[in-house]
């Protein structure tokens, strides 16, 4: 037996021990700064990842000692199984990790990452899978960091630089996109860290005391430059330039009508996504209240407001919650459904306007996400019908009311005098519209002056449409379905339609084809003419539904042009004359059974009440699997990756050994783990004459190693002298000496 050597005193600390408490230091001042970016913050996320990092960090430590190909292996291993731990502590719902949910999982983080350029921090909004992308954005970059620091490269241990970008950037970060207290002070600490990172490990445990008033001083020195460098402008203005990249890609529309060549996006680009509590709906940005004799337009009065019907059974059944996530539209309208009597906003100011729509403080944006409280009811014609007459209703008046040119007139000619008509309630039909005035005097005019202004001025061809219609109606209901079927005869769709469908009254007699502005307008109009409360609605068809996010997401193609008619005891019912064939519709064309009153089929179903948590996606019913239990089953999966690799490494040194090698590693290992560690020069037959004056099957143990290496014939210890060692082994030591030499020499058969 060769001479065991003590150790000498090593002049430096070892490097997974200067390593592993360096990358913890940086890596746990980096990620406390990073959770911040989530308001409130997010401390507990920092502490899952640092502790998922500290499995990795441990693991690959273990696994550096074995065979290359055997290392690489379950060096890899670990990264698989480290990298749901990253997710897990970032916040994603356990059971989102299920194979069968990872569609959803890829689906949600993309959305959350893709809405990062156009977000403010600390981020305070309601959307979830951007707070995800958030905080498992600085787990993830943990476990990366943690793998590239530690993998192992034969000799070597890991990349140190790479490993340090990545520590660097989890404070750099929050501190370039936040305001921190004492920042100075924060820098000169990242500072030192950085120079342990780097320096530790090759450092001189006798130099270390010298290293650290160097490091101080600079320290020091830097905290006094530090404030003559911070100048009053940036040296790069990176919210500009983020804000500059997010509203590049997004889309704004102008909602009133004008009905040449369609101007809108049409590229497919997702602008939101709406996620519906019970049923889907058309997505309002705003309603185009009047009409100025050549087309509808927002009116910039503040209407008195009408909404929802007072019978509380009614209402509550009309009623549910939506929560809209912002992608790539700018719009300084909320965009909700039907009448939002609610928006809540956490991060920008909301201003409630009569008619049921809601104002933002400031432009939306990418990332910006909200939740509204809607009343879109869910009629069909049946219920419709059974609605009698409706008297009318002072705030209903304003939209039986149009603003039409004088007799003798050209459409859209300048300069010609307009008059304000108010027709009166459909049912109460007995007498001319009762209110007539010109615009530019605000003075009365005479009966027959406003008789000739409709019978013979240039909407003299839908007044008489529209009396017809009326005269040949018994309720509203079938005013209105006689409306639809006039527009669905002989009409046709089309982007770009003549120069002839560039007025409404032209449109419904001459080109008879248009898009959705032209069928919505010329309905809106034809029911005003009637005496039927309606208005003309902007936004966007429900989208197409998600169904591994249960959200409907919503693109430019989507958007889009109806009708909202008043019913009394309902509300705002919703009425899309335009064919189905147009690409905004995104439902059958059957008005005459449709759940949202119009020509849309009824909804699809959500089945049942969907979650609120995206991340949870429909799943709150079912029983997922726990926290704790994933983290211990990737936890377990790592300790079983690392045990297996022992085994095989193990295995693998024991076939490439002899037999009289392993036989001597054994014995060597035994001594040292029971701590009786011969001195130097020791040889087997000095080991083999001091156990024989205490315990011959012991010295037998030793002389059948002697036997096995120089002797002529192999000769194997017999299980009694393996005990004879053993007991040997635990002399003197008690219950806690036995219990070691059994660890260190555990029974084996012959």
């Amino acid at each position: 037996m060769s001479a065991t050597r003590a150790l000498p005193s090593e002049p430096t600390l070892s490097l997974p021990v200067a390593r592993s408490l360096t990358f913890f230091l940086l890596a746990g001042f980096g990620a406390l700064h990073w959770m911040v970016l989530l308001e409130p913050s997010a401390p507990e996320r920092a502490l899952y990842g640092l502790a998922a990092a500290a499995l990795v960090v441990g693991a690959l430590l273990a696994v550096a000692r074995l065979e290359p190909r055997a290392r690489r292996a379950a060096a890899g291993g670990i990264a698989v199984a480290a990298f749901p731990l990253a997710l897990l502590g970032g916040g994603v719902a356990d059971e989102l990790l299920r194979p069968d949910q990872w569609g959803t999982l890829a689906s949600g983080l993309v959305r959350g990452i893709e809405s990062l350029p156009g977000i403010r921090v600390p981020y305070r909004g309601v959307d979830e899978w951007t707070r995800i992308a958030i905080g498992a954005g600085g787990t993830v970059l943990m476990i990366v960091a943690a793998l590239v620091a530690f993998w192992p490269r034969g000799r070597r241990t890991g990349f140190v630089v790479p490993a340090l970008i990545l520590l660097v950037a989890l404070y750099a970060v929050p501190a370039v996109a936040l305001d921190f207290e004492n920042e100075f002070v924060r820098g000169a600490a990242l500072a030192l860290l950085v120079v342990a990172f780097l320096a530790l490990e090759r450092l001189r445990l006798g130099d270390a005391g010298n290293a650290g008033l160097v490091a101080a001083a600079a320290a020091v020195l830097a905290l006094l430059l530090a404030p003559a460098l911070d100048g009053d402008q940036p040296w790069w203005d990176y919210e500009s330039w983020a804000l500059g990249a997010a509203s590049a890609r997004s889309t704004a529309f102008s909602w009133d009508h004008d009905y040449g060549p369609l101007d809108w996006p049409r590229d497919g680009r997702e602008l939101l996504r709406v996620r519906a509590e019970r049923w889907p709906a058309y997505w309002k940005a705003a309603n185009l209240d009047s009409f100025d004799g050549i087309r509808w337009r927002q009116d910039g009065s503040d209407p008195d407001g009408v909404g929802i019907p007072e019978d509380p059974v009614v209402r509550e059944r009309g009623l549910q919650n939506i929560r809209v996530t912002i992608r790539n539209l700018t719009s300084r309208t909320y965009v909700t459904a039907g009448v939002a009597l609610n928006v809540d906003a956490p991060t920008v100011r909301e201003t409630r306007r009569a008619d049921g729509t809601w104002a933002a403080g400031r432009s939306l944006r990418r990332g910006d996400a909200y939740e509204a409280t809607v009343y879109t009811p869910q009629t069909n014609e049946s219920q419709r019908r059974q609605v009698g007459l409706q008297a009318p209703v002072s705030e209903l008046a304003r939209y039986r009311r149009l603003f039409l040119p004088a007799s003798g007139e050209r459409i859209g000619q300048s300069g010609v005098p307009r008059y304000t008509f108010l027709f009166p309630q459909f049912g109460f039909q007995g007498a001319m519209p009762i209110e007539a005035s010109e615009a530019d005097r605000t003075q009365s005019a005479e009966a027959e002056i406003v008789r000739t202004a409709l019978e013979e001025g240039p909407y003299r061809r839908s007044w008489t449409l529209a009396e017809r219609l009326r005269d040949e109606a018994d309720t509203q209901e079938d005013l209105v379905q006689s409306v639809l079927d006039y527009l669905r005869s002989g009409f046709g769709y089309s982007e770009r339609p003549p120069r002839e469908a560039y007025t409404l009254d032209g449109f419904l007699f001459d080109a008879k084809i248009g898009y959705c502005q032209q069928f919505s307008g010329a309905m809106a109009l034809l029911l005003r003419m009637a005496g039927v409360p309606a208005r003309v609605v902007t936004g966007f068809t429900s989208g197409s539904l998600d169904s591994e996010t249960r959200e409907y997401v919503v693109r430019d193609l989507d958007a889009h042009s109806w009708v909202e008619v008043w019913y009394a005891g309902i509300g705002w019912v919703t009425f899309d004359p335009t064919p189905a064939a147009a690409p905004p519709r995104s439902q059958p064309d059957d008005g005459r059974t449709s759940g949202a009153g119009g020509a849309a089929s009824a909804p699809p179903s959500l089945g049942g009440d969907v979650p609120s948590d995206p991340g949870r996606r429909g799943l709150a019913a079912e029983e997922g699997t726990s926290w704790g239990w994933i983290a211990a089953a990737a936890a377990g999966g790592l300790a079983l990756a690392l045990g297996l690799a022992l085994l095989w490494r193990a295995r693998r040194r024991r076939g490439l050994m002899t037999p009289a090698a392993s036989a001597l590693a054994e014995l060597e290992r035994a001594l040292r783990r029971t701590r009786q560690q011969p001195g130097p020069g020791t040889t087997l037959q000095a080991l083999e004459r001091r156990f024989a004056a205490r315990s011959p099957a012991a010295a037998g143990y030793v002389q059948a190693l002697s036997q096995l290496r120089y002797g002529g014939r192999p000769l194997t210890p017999t299980p009694a002298q393996r005990r004879g060692l053993r007991s040997e082994l635990a002399r003197g030591n008690g219950l806690p000496g036995r219990l070691r030499a059994w660890w260190a020499l555990p029974p084996r058969a012959r």
